[in-house]
């Protein structure tokens, strides 16, 4: 049976973590290996740095663990040679390090200078740190990551043995929702959660929610945040005014949550994994905690994230995306993320602006992306299906395919570029949306980008289509006391010298 899923790792750099406990790590990759078997899904685990075996898939060896264009090349070679449905990274980002892309962001209002990234390993395209390089996914990725720096064999044997025991769930059964939201954004969230759910009865707003939740409420399969998140730090904030109180623990999830339980979180850091022990108290991320604690799939950001106070943008598409496609039932959690992502670029294409292009690299999949939380009604029993049907993994993995491809002729991403003269009509309506949304202009971080592009068309008498697009971004921030600072964006989007609209996002 041809190979379907890859579940890559570094054993040079898990023997350097470990020591001999490495072999306990493998153990559990046996076992997922083998209830992959039983799921009828044909699942090969390699070593990056393993010359002799990477060799004979014409791929060469990571040599430094740390080096990102080996991981990149080693990932892109074995793609190619096995065309797998699946690729699942084991390890966090000591063993198989996150594709570090430059932030065109970066600046008082947006401190990230890199963005880590596992959207690179999830694209038909060569190592690259520019970021505008890969707006077009084609492959299904995610992460099973043991704890950063630190040597934890048991941490990775509890979410190895959850991946092994997963089994698709009744969608009624992932109905039953917990979220909160910050009160700031509640008009936001409360979309958010009527797409996915039908509804935004059980919204919780912080403050008043949390940070400790009963039993009762954080038994609901799904769980949805939109709240405040700050680097190096094991709790999500609440918001009203210049208040800013604690809305989650992570320490207050422990034997909580229920068997299959995903997540998805919109807060800035959200995702983020880091060495506990740098903490006093020692603490887990949010992320990790939920994954030792029977969630099967943490769907997040790496770092600062964006989205509108009251409509609907950013995390707050991408995310609710990703649990839309897990609750129609029979995707696996990295397919859900895949065309999440492909969806996102088609709606907000074919021009991003710089912080579409930046939501769409830094929200990534915890966990194997093989899993189907939910199972589909409409799937026949597999004792039923007939031995000649076609094998609609393969179908869906080409459909995914070719819709990236397209996406990478059809997204114009943005290039960052020095400020031009404008013309007076321009600079007066940039003037009044600054005056009009209270933007201090000597307060404001001014980036100005552009987005060209000329694709020649094969239909008679169409010629080429030619567009520039520019979007003039102003952010303003203010540190708050404690973790969390405050900034808003505006983007404003210029053609041919007239203003075609604006769009203001906030710091989640």
């Amino acid at each position: 049976m041809a190979t379907i899923k890859l579940i890559l790792t570094n054993k040079s750099a898990l023997v350097k973590k470990y020591g001999q406990q490495y072999k306990a790590i493998l153990a559990d990759l046996q076992a997922i290996r083998v209830a992959d078997k039983h799921k009828g899904i044909a699942t090969s685990i390699i070593f990056l740095d393993d010359a002799s075996q990477l060799k004979a898939f014409k791929a060469k060896a990571v040599k430094n663990a740390d080096n990102l264009q080996q991981n990149k090349n080693a990932v892109d070679a074995l793609y190619k040679h096995f065309n797998p449905a699946y690729i699942l990274l084991a390890g966090a980002q000591d063993i198989i390090p996150f594709q570090l892309l430059q932030n065109q962001l970066f600046g008082e209002a947006d401190e990230d200078r890199t963005i880590p990234s596992d959207l690179p390993y999830a694209c038909d395209v060569a190592f690259d740190t520019n970021v505008t390089k890969f707006v077009a996914p084609t492959r299904v990725v995610g992460r099973l990551p043991d704890i950063p720096g630190k040597a934890d064999a048991a941490y990775f044997h509890t979410i190895a043995q959850q991946a092994v025991a997963a089994k698709p769930a009744t969608a009624a059964s992932y109905k039953n929702y917990f979220a909160v939201s910050v009160q700031e954004w509640q008009k936001s969230t409360r979309q958010s959660v009527t797409h996915i759910f039908g509804n935004s009865t059980h919204l919780l707003i912080s403050p008043s929610a949390g940070p400790a939740y009963t039993g009762k409420q954080l038994r609901a399969k799904s769980h949805f945040y939109n709240c405040h998140g700050a680097p190096l730090d094991p709790n999500y904030y609440g918001q009203q005014g210049a208040n800013y109180p604690t809305s989650l623990e992570a320490t207050t999830l422990h034997k909580k949550l229920s068997a299959g339980t995903i997540v998805a979180a919109e807060c800035c850091y959200g995702a983020q994994l880091y060495n506990p022990t740098l903490l006093e108290p020692s603490a887990l991320s949010v992320a990790s905690t939920y994954l030792v604690n029977k969630a099967i799939a943490f769907m997040g950001s790496t770092t600062i994230a964006y989205g509108p106070a009251d409509g609907q943008g950013l995390a707050d598409l991408l995310t609710q995306y990703f649990m839309m496609n897990v609750l129609k039932g029979g995707a696996s959690t990295g397919r859900a993320l895949l065309e999440a992502r492909q969806r996102f670029l088609t709606e907000m294409g074919p021009t991003l602006d710089p912080y579409e292009l930046k939501t769409l690299a830094q929200f990534y999949l915890l966990g194997d992306p093989s899993v189907v939380p939910v199972k589909d009604a409409a799937t026949a029993p597999d004792k039923t299906r007939s031995k000649g049907m076609v094998n609609s993994v393969q179908n869906r993995r080409d459909n995914m395919v070719a819709k990236g491809r397209l996406l990478n002729g059809f997204i114009v991403p943005p290039q960052k570029t020095r400020a031009t003269p404008l013309k007076s009509n321009v600079a007066e309506g940039l003037n009044s949306l600054l005056k009009e949304h209270k933007y201090n202009k000597k307060a404001t971080d001014k980036q100005t980008y552009i987005n060209k592009t000329s694709i020649a068309s094969n239909q008679p008498g169409l010629g080429a289509y030619k567009t520039t697009i520019r979007f003039h971004v102003y952010a303003t921030s203010k540190t708050k006391n404690g973790p969390i600072k405050d900034s808003r964006v505006l983007v404003v989007k210029e053609k041919d010298n007239e203003i075609l609209g604006f769009r203001e996002y906030v710091r989640r």
